[in-house]
């Protein structure tokens, strides 16, 4: 299979306009399509149907989590509780069709809503060529899957004995910094960093 034939289905806020900028300018030389569907513009009939039919030709679901959604999701009301549909939509399809499922949150964004079944962590976007985003898009490409454990050294348990998440996280963090767990949304603090080299 060319890297032409793989797709990665990307779901963002069409009020991330610099998030979404970001993280094309990162993979724009890979040869993987990227389906891109905006939470907000999608209507019921035929989205459904598109968005079903172009997760079944994808390897993997990336959710972009940039500034506009995380402040969506603060002021609530009829635009939040659409992206919360096409979410749920997308996200219970991904898990049907045993995709690799990724959260990604732009440079500086903390995620403020649950994202349940997810194997894949990312905090910032790399936008120099050859970043981490563009080696894991070529990664696809070549036939690479991410599911939980495949590097041993990124697989991260949540503590929180409530949540119990688990997914690979894909961050160098320095000694005593912290992340929100993006499945329990509770601060994680590493006293001992994690992952010093990618």
């Amino acid at each position: 299979m060319s890297p032409k034939d793989v797709q990665i289905f990307v779901a963002f806020s069409k009020h991330d306009k610099e998030t979404v900028k970001r993280f094309g300018s990162a993979t724009a030389k890979e040869s993987v399509a990227l389906h891109k569907a905006e939470f907000e513009v999608q209507k019921a009939a035929p989205a459904w149907q598109t968005v079903r039919d172009s997760l079944a030709a994808s390897k993997a679901l990336f959710f972009l989590v940039g500034p506009k959604l995380v402040e969506a999701k603060v002021k609530g009301g009829d635009e939040w509780a659409q992206i919360q549909m096409w979410m749920g939509y997308e996200l219970g399809l991904a898990v049907a069709l045993k995709l690799d499922m990724w959260v990604i949150c732009d440079n500086d964004v903390t995620i403020n809503f649950p994202v349940p079944y997810l194997n894949n962590y990312s905090l910032g976007i790399e936008t120099k060529s050859n970043g981490y985003e563009a080696k894991v898009i070529r990664s696809y490409g070549e036939g690479a899957k991410f599911e939980f454990g495949y590097s041993k050294t990124r697989r991260y348990f949540c503590p929180n004995k409530a949540c119990g998440a688990q997914y690979n996280l894909h961050n160098v963090l320095q000694k005593g910094e912290t992340i929100v767990c993006p499945s329990c949304l509770k601060v994680q603090r590493f006293p001992n960093g994690w992952q010093l080299q990618l």
